[in-house]
């Protein structure tokens, strides 16, 4: 597989270093770094830097009882045993919970398409991330969007206003771009996405739709 040829910006690769990203974003960027050795480069220089900057801020007292407060706040009981889902051979490798997802969340959302919740919203407003699934050939119906949304390509290809997104591939949307993504004819297209809020279909087909397939 080819690096990916399109990235986050610098700025959000700075946010993913200092833990300022939601849980879903952090999700997608994770999954594009796993693949860029371009990005992950980036990050590490960020980490460096956040390093040299802890480094040198003056340390804090900490409370006498400062310990024994810790030690109270730990929940000790013991972790829940870890479950090991399956990565697909023709994916990208993505986070734990993203597999879980696929295989536990999945459902058929309209012919061709699937949609795997794994966190946030489902169904209704507010932030959400979630594998999305489309067959050869398919375009996603017209539409813009709420806030931004991040995409990182799992398996196969689209094309989105002369671009091809391949696996790896970041991409970012928000309420200035209004697009009909359309997978490329070679195979199914699985995207790992996450959202502020549900999108915007322009038409009403899509819209009388939109409840059922819940993004």
């Amino acid at each position: 597989m080819t690096a990916p040829t399109h990235h986050p910006s610098e700025e959000l690769i700075l946010d993913f270093a200092r833990g300022a990203l939601e849980e879903g974003r952090a999700l997608v960027l994770q999954a594009h770094l796993t693949v860029c050795p371009a990005c992950r480069a980036s990050l590490g220089l960020a980490e460096a830097v956040g390093g040299t900057l802890l480094a040198e801020i003056e340390p804090a007292e900490m409370a006498p009882d400062a310990l024994q407060q810790a030690l109270a706040r730990l929940d000790l009981t013991p972790p829940p045993p870890q479950v090991v889902a399956q990565a697909p051979p023709d994916w990208i490798r993505v986070p734990p919970e993203v597999l879980i997802a696929a295989e536990r969340e999945r459902r058929h959302a309209a012919p061709g398409v699937w949609v795997a919740y794994v966190s946030g919203a489902r169904g209704r407003g507010g932030a959400r991330s979630y594998l999305l699934g489309v067959g050869p050939g398919i375009a996603v119906p017209t539409h813009t969007h709420r806030g931004r949304e991040f995409v990182c390509v799992v398996k196969g290809a689209y094309k989105d206003r002369g671009r091809t997104h391949r696996p790896g591939d970041f991409a970012e949307n928000d309420e200035d771009v209004e697009h009909q993504p359309r997978v490329t004819p070679d195979g199914e297209c699985v995207c790992l996405i996450a959202a502020d809020d549900m999108l915007v279909p322009r038409s009403l087909a899509a819209r009388l739709l939109q409840p059922l397939v819940g993004i």
